[in-house]
């Protein structure tokens, strides 16, 4: 089966690629785990590559592992003037990475943890993590709160979502996503259908979803024990506040 990211690749980046709020955190985190401040760092699922830009443009070393080629290629071109060694991309499973190396800080970024859909997976991923960290090296995973599911649409039916142009072919996209939740498996299926109108007017529908499987922050907890984590501090937003009730992210860093 093809991944998802082969038809959202494209869409997925001309949405995100102006989303710049987390930044500021994984450069600090990079700059306070790393040796002298420059750190080596992992990230799992880095698709194309939003977190690695600036945290190269910063003098870090980055390896980026994602599943979907796809989302690597545009990766690859956003970091092209880079200088080759400060960078490197990886097309692979994050459950089953084995590299021979380690490192000062491990990301996870914005959701990306839940695309893991099981038990397995997500220790399986976490593991991955703890075995590639230097002692002393960090992990850091941006989650959503604990009560989002509870906000988000349980109809199914398709909702606008985003408008966007397509710089390089003067593409006009709309996208609408479905999304139905299931509380016994803390999962949430999103559908996705992007409507295109190209420049010379031929109208293009892309279709492709996926399941979430959501995590709650005591269950987190259990699941870096299981991964040989034995330290963690709970966030609730990008500066690093506090985890509270009305936080608008769950941000925990490992060691």
């Amino acid at each position: 089966m093809s991944s998802p990211y082969a038809v959202l690749a494209r869409f997925y980046d001309l949405q995100h690629n102006a989303y710049v709020s987390d930044a500021p955190l994984y450069l600090g985190l990079a700059r306070r785990f790393g040796a002298s401040g420059v750190a080596r760092i992992l990230e799992l699922g880095c698709g194309t590559g939003r977190v690695m830009a600036p945290l190269v443009a910063a003098g870090h070393a980055v390896v980026g592992v994602d599943e979907s080629q796809e989302m690597l290629d545009i990766g690859a071109d956003r970091l092209a003037d880079a200088p080759p060694s400060s960078w490197r991309l990886i097309a692979a499973d994050a459950r089953g990475l084995r590299l021979d190396e380690t490192f000062d800080l491990a990301i996870i970024a914005l959701n990306t943890f839940l695309h893991n859909a099981t038990r397995e997976d997500q220790i399986a991923t976490l593991r991955t993590c703890r075995q590639h960290l230097r002692p002393g090296g960090a992990l850091v995973a941006d989650l959503p709160p604990n009560d989002e599911l509870a906000h988000q649409p349980d109809d199914g039916q398709y909702q606008f979502e985003a408008k966007f142009n397509d710089p390089k072919t003067g593409s006009l996209i709309v996208k609408h996503v479905a999304s139905q939740v299931y509380w016994a498996t803390q999962s949430q299926r999103l559908d996705f259908r992007m409507e295109e109108r190209t420049r010379e007017g031929e109208r293009l529908t892309h279709e492709t979803g996926f399941v979430l499987r959501h995590v709650f922050r005591n269950e987190m907890e259990m699941l870096l024990i299981a991964a040989g984590f034995t330290q963690w501090d709970w966030h609730g937003a990008y500066d690093l506040g506090p985890y509270e009730d009305d936080s608008p992210r769950m941000i925990v860093v490992a060691r």
